[in-house]
């Protein structure tokens, strides 16, 4: 009995306390920095990181940079603000997403002669760039229901100014050429376009 009690002493006194709390530290330390290293991996999708990458390329005017955040247009000189239009037909693969919300957001506030611009390329984007336009409304963040029935009111509005007296059968032209440009494409597209010619038809006479 008095060697187990000499044993067990020997024992406590090879692992001081303060070597405790500090093993203890070192452990909430690393348990917090791998927290922080793990979070954007884990929790950031890669849409979400394109889209950052272009907020923080020096290259991309800041013009556009506020639109995103503000989520609103913002009055500017008139090419300036036609660039957005322009900016939505971009070849750039890394770019495109970014400035299709930016153009999507400006949208909120639009009115004179940038909102004509903008339903002319609402409507030849959503003709021309159908399945881009509903992947991005599929998975884009930070796009939302009420975006899409902005996109359908400047589409409608187009549809209301080159075709008026007959708008019924150019919207059913429209969703014939938005399922034809489909044809073979995910699911999940034709959903979004099922949702949009519906937006479309409830602003029609």
């Amino acid at each position: 009995m008095l060697i187990s009690c000499g044993q067990n002493a020997n024992k406590n006194e090879a692992i001081p306390i303060d070597s405790i709390k500090v093993v203890d530290k070192n452990i909430d330390n690393k348990m917090i920095d791998s927290s922080i290293d793990t979070h954007p991996i884990t929790n950031t999708s890669p849409n979400q990181i394109e889209i950052n990458e272009a907020l923080s390329d020096p290259e991309i005017d800041d013009y556009y940079k506020e639109i995103y955040k503000k989520k609103e247009i913002i009055a500017a000189e008139d090419s300036k603000m036609l660039s957005i239009t322009e900016k939505l037909f971009t070849d750039n693969s890394s770019q495109d997403l970014f400035y299709f919300i930016v153009f999507t957001k400006s949208m909120n506030g639009a009115d004179g002669f940038y909102a004509e611009a903008v339903a002319e390329s609402a409507y030849k984007y959503v003709t021309t760039k159908t399945i881009e336009f509903a992947d991005y409304f599929n998975i884009a963040p930070g796009l939302t229901d009420e975006d899409l029935t902005n996109w359908a009111e400047f589409v409608s509005g187009e549809i209301k100014i080159t075709k008026e007296g007959n708008e019924e059968n150019a919207t059913k032209i429209l969703e014939n050429k938005l399922r034809e440009n489909l044809a073979g494409s995910r699911k999940e597209y034709l959903v979004v376009i099922e949702q949009f010619i519906e937006k479309v038809n409830s602003t029609m006479p």
